[in-house]
């Protein structure tokens, strides 16, 4: 329904306009962001509590583009690095050979608006190795806030957490977050 001003010449009003009018369009404006404000975000604002904390050995890295939903292109120290995300696992986008994956675009674009070209992160290596078997770096991932990216993407339903040993640092605080995912049907728990 489309308010129109009410035009009056009597009490209570401003010029022609009714105070009714000038309170119920703001009044209006605040209910629908206030009705969105429980919509789950394309970004969320902070760090999540719970989550970790880069560890005193973390570094500083750029993000030069993503690839898929678990894995990335950054400069570090001048080197341009293939970077995959520890402890999760996103659906099939680019993988040769294989079909695109139930959710794989949309744990692409999440990774996409999460990692955008340029964003300086923070990560760290975990004990046990620093490449998997196709030659990726392997990284746990922060934004500059502290949000720890494997933990949105599994939170959002872009991923799932897979704990590939050794590096399992963080496995138990990405089963717990998957574990409330899929009770809540998100991303690719409600859709696949």
């Amino acid at each position: 329904m489309l308010l129109r001003p009410r035009l009056s010449r009597g009490r209570g009003s401003i010029g022609r306009m009714r105070w009714g009018t000038v309170v119920a369009v703001p009044g209006l404006v605040a209910l629908c962001v206030a009705c969105t404000v429980g919509v789950p975000a394309a970004v969320e604002p902070m760090a999540v509590s719970g989550d970790p904390r880069p560890p005193g050995r973390a570094f500083q890295a750029r993000v030069e583009r993503v690839v898929d939903g678990d894995t990335f292109i950054a400069v570090r120290r001048g080197e341009r690095l293939r970077v995959r995300l520890i402890g999760v696992d996103s659906p099939e986008t680019v993988r040769p050979g294989y079909p695109v994956e139930c959710w794989g675009p949309e744990a692409s674009r999440l990774l996409t608006r999460t990692l955008p070209v340029d964003l300086r992160v923070t990560a760290a290596y975990q004990n046990g190795g620093r490449r998997d078997q196709y030659g990726r770096e392997l990284w746990d991932v922060w934004l500059p806030d502290g949000t720890f990216v494997q933990g949105r993407l599994v939170r959002r339903g872009a991923a799932e957490a897979v704990a590939y040993e050794p590096q399992t640092d963080h496995a138990d605080r990405l089963d717990q977050i998957e574990r409330t995912a899929r009770a809540n049907d998100v991303g690719l728990w409600g859709a696949c």
